[in-house]
């Protein structure tokens, strides 16, 4: 058994067992089930066009998987000049608290410090609270200002890491 997640890049074949995945994880989100985020969660070959979709592997499988939005990519949605962002980091609901929330974000700051960015950034929804002391605990602080609602059913707080 392995007592450590460990992360890569997703393969072409885990695209639609990523999708279900990030599904479940926003499930509690109370997202209307017409809600096209939905089809935004679960179309990872779209993702992967213009950023890097990585996976997190627990136990021989896939349980957590988060986007890479370089510089340039059209998945960036808060990040300014200089900064990274990342996306769409989710857990399989039945392993969170094993720290696999943990290896991606780690491998996150990683990619963002060998690329040289002086910051990473990163909108998370208002019911994310798990999520929130994740990233509170990492160094990541609140930029209200940068706050904003895609949809009128959901606000995203925005948070910055200086690295």
């Amino acid at each position: 058994m392995t007592t450590r997640p460990t992360v890569r890049h997703v393969r072409a074949d885990e695209h639609d067992e990523v999708g279900r995945l990030l599904v479940a994880a926003y499930a509690p989100s109370g997202m209307a089930p017409d809600e096209p985020y939905w089809h935004h969660l679960r179309d990872t070959a779209a993702r992967t066009r213009d950023a890097e979709v990585w996976v997190a592997e627990l136990d021989g499988r896939v349980v957590g998987t988060v986007t890479w939005a370089g510089a340039g990519s059209s998945q960036q949605e808060i990040a300014q000049e200089g900064e990274a962002e990342f996306r769409m980091l989710g857990v399989d609901p039945g392993v969170q608290g094993r720290g696999v929330g943990r290896a991606l974000l780690q491998a996150i700051e990683d990619r963002a410090r060998t690329d040289g960015y002086p910051a990473l950034v990163l909108c998370s929804a208002t019911w994310m609270t798990s999520a929130h002391r994740l990233y509170e605990r990492a160094g990541f602080h609140r930029i209200p200002e940068r706050d904003w609602s895609p949809t009128p059913t959901v606000d995203l707080l925005a948070y910055r890491l200086p690295l």
